[in-house]
């Protein structure tokens, strides 16, 4: 049984470098504390998914299949010692020797090509100060925001209802809400709730905020 941190982050999925995520063989390993390839993060000592155990050299075994948290000491975690892997997807690359001692392993150089959102970069949801004020016309909002400044990428899309607030995740896929230039009024019933959300050229949440409307009469 591998363990994994709670504020890794990043997005990729355990198991991100197979290539043939079903038809792979792991085992569970002790990862060292001071592994060659452990960083920091949130606070937190992680051996990344995708490092090579337990050494990127001629002792190479395998994989580590996901996140191990290694803060408190050496932690077990489930390594990929057969199948197939993208050695482009590795967080460092592969040895030579390494390469060679993982005879069970079929390491394919390149990944095949695809679009990565923009919000595998960043591991947690950036907060908006949103702020409701009567519209320019009857039925309408006047929203503004603060306290974050979004990437050239990014872009406001926003969705109300009747009593709460729409709820936001980090990575939540919102492109089926409404574009918003951030700027124009907003047509909204007064007393509802509205969530403005900051979203990657994919429509996936990167910040948001919520705020209680107030339209004109």
């Amino acid at each position: 049984m591998s363990h994994i941190s709670n504020a890794t982050g990043y997005g990729f999925a355990a198991g991100y470098f197979l290539a043939d995520d079903e038809n792979c063989i792991r085992e569970t390993m002790t990862i060292a504390q001071n592994h060659a390839q452990a960083v920091t993060r949130n606070g937190r000592t992680i051996v990344p998914m995708g490092a090579i155990i337990p050494t990127n050299d001629q002792y190479a075994v395998g994989i580590l299949y996901e996140d191990v948290d290694v803060t408190e000491g050496a932690h077990e975690g489930s390594v990929v010692v057969a199948g197939t892997i993208y050695l482009d997807k590795l967080p460092k690359a592969a040895e030579s020797a390494a390469k060679s001692a993982m005879t069970r392993i079929v390491q394919i150089t390149s990944s095949p090509t695809v679009v990565r959102p923009e919000y595998y970069e960043r591991d947690a949801l950036a907060a908006i100060t949103v702020a409701s004020a009567e519209g320019s016309a009857s039925g309408k909002t006047a929203i503004t925001v603060s306290g974050y400044t979004p990437e050239s990428y990014e872009s406001y899309v926003y969705k109300a209802q009747a009593s709460t607030a729409p709820a936001v995740a980090f990575g939540d896929d919102l492109s089926a809400w409404s574009a918003w230039d951030g700027s124009s009024d907003i047509t909204a019933t007064d007393g509802h709730k509205i969530t403005v959300a900051s979203v990657d050229s994919t429509g996936h949440a990167l910040a948001a905020g919520s705020a209680t409307v107030d339209s004109k009469a």
